[in-house]
């Protein structure tokens, strides 16, 4: 059934035979997926970044509402969180919160 779309093996590669080729590959492509956050922390001490409205601190008209104003990395997708940080930023823009 699938001999007719089947060409060649994509990765790693018909080259790699052994099990000490298999684990080169591995180690030379496999990378990390992750989700930045907390570079411009959100806070009320004196070394976060972005004030609770969220202001960045020391620039007049500048506000960041994205995954970088968290103070700590989630153990869960952030996607729902950063959704939520924008929303909130957007009500406190507009003045509805």
């Amino acid at each position: 059934m699938f001999a007719p779309v089947r060409v060649a093996e994509a990765w790693p590669g018909p080259g790699v035979r052994s099990r000490a080729g298999l684990r080169d590959y591995i180690r030379g492509t496999v990378g990390s997926y992750y989700h930045p956050a907390g570079t411009c922390r959100m806070g009320l001490d004196p070394d976060a970044v972005v004030d609770l409205q969220p202001r960045v601190r020391g620039i007049t008209g500048l506000r960041v509402a994205d995954a970088s104003v968290i103070p700590v990395i989630l153990n869960a997708p952030l996607h729902a969180t950063v959704l939520a940080i924008a929303e909130k930023a957007a009500d406190l823009i507009t003045g509805r919160s």
